[in-house]
Order: structure tokens, then sequence, then C-alpha cells
């Protein structure tokens, strides 16, 4: 998560949707947090983050949700900052996932995912701890998108030359903890296909995706005003 008072925007990071390389095309325009850790999390406990400036000494977590962040800010704070996040394709981000952690022998989870016998037992493990949903990054509690805009992976560089022109900022996107693996599409069979359209069937039609790509995009997502 990126956060600038001065430059009044939030980038809500969903992991494996290049979110690494957009902080770090845009840390130069993000606060620069600063304060003792028990105070933040007093202040985060007692709730008061809303009061006066006390929200400024807050640490979030780095893929922390667009819910959450306005939980803890004033109502007019949130309403005012160009809010963004990029989603990506969830069969491939699922690839994507598994990739990384395959090829990351210092990750905690890489020995439990190295010792799994297919991409299908993967998925599977994904599935059950719930944890791979995009859309919950951009939701309130009633469904409605809470973010100004939804750029996507599939079309990275065109979505974040909007951004940062909207932000009147001038970056570029360096590759930072990409992951390789072939075509996404190679992973599945049949039956995992159907398994993360079943399971992941939110993502998809919130954003516009079938298993090849963009079917179609979605109303929820448009251009930055």
């Amino acid at each position: 998560m990126l956060l600038s008072y001065d430059r009044r925007f939030l980038f809500i990071h969903i992991d494996k949707v290049a979110g690494s390389s957009i902080q770090l095309a845009l840390q130069p325009y993000a606060l620069q947090q600063k304060g003792n850790r028990l105070r933040k999390r007093l202040v985060w406990l007692r709730s008061l983050n809303r009061i006066g400036n006390l929200y400024r000494v807050l640490n979030f977590p780095e893929h922390v949700t667009a819910r959450s962040v306005k939980n803890c800010l004033p109502p007019v704070l949130y309403e005012s900052l160009f809010k963004f996040a990029f989603v990506r394709n969830p069969w491939d981000r699922l690839v994507s996932r598994y990739a990384f952690l395959l090829g990351t022998v210092g990750h905690p989870e890489h020995r439990l995912v190295k010792a799994m016998k297919s991409f299908e037992d993967y998925l599977q493990w994904e599935i059950r701890r719930g944890q791979m949903f995009q859309r919950d990054y951009v939701v309130d509690p009633n469904g409605k998108v809470i973010v100004d805009f939804i750029g996507f992976y599939e079309s990275l560089e065109e979505d974040f030359a909007r951004v940062c022109m909207r932000l009147g900022v001038e970056a570029l996107l360096p590759r930072d903890n990409a992951s390789n693996h072939r075509d996404y599409r190679t992973y599945y069979t049949s039956a995992a296909r159907d398994l993360v359209a079943h399971h992941f069937r939110c993502d998809a039609e919130l954003f516009g995706y079938d298993f090849d790509g963009l079917s179609a995009k979605s109303s929820n997502v448009k251009p930055p005003p």
C-alpha cells in the first residue's frame, strides 16, 4: 500500500499484480511514516486514528484492503484521495503465485508448496485458505466498489500511465518481484479450470475475466477523473 497526503492518493496493493513495481515507481511521492510502534498499536485499538492528526502515525500492512484504510481515516480525507488498485486474471494470478512460492526459497511457504505433488494440489490448498480474492480489496461490506480506478495487469503500462497523468507525476515501472513461468493456461486441466471458475467467480464477474483473459471490461472500471 502507498498513501500520500500531499499528492492525495492511495494505492491498494493486491499481491501478484505488479504491485511491487508500482510501489517502487511511486514511492518518492508517498508518505514516509515514522513513530513508535506501541503508539501506533494503541491508536489503532482505541480507534483514535480518526481524531485530529493521530491517523498519521498509523503504519498500514502492505496488502491492506481499501475497507480497512477507509475505517481508519477521517471520511472527508478518504473521499479526497484518488484511490486505485490493479487486478489480474484469477487463473493467471494463481499460477504466478505458485511459481513465486516454488522459486523463493526463503519464503515461509516455499517448502510446503514444493512438497505438493501438483499444481492442482496447490489450488486446493489456496481454496481452503480462502485468501486469494481480489474483490475483497476494493469493495465495502455491501459489495460496493470504494476505489476510484481499477487498472488491469493485462494493460499495465497503459493503465499505469493514466494513473501517473491523474497524479501529475512522471514515473517508470521497474520489473520487481516477478515470477517466471510458462503460459498459465498450460497448467490447467479442465477440472482445475472449472474449479477456479467456480471458486473465484466473484473476481471474474466483478472485473470481467474469463479463462483466456478479459472478456469485457467491467462497468466498475472507470477512467481516472
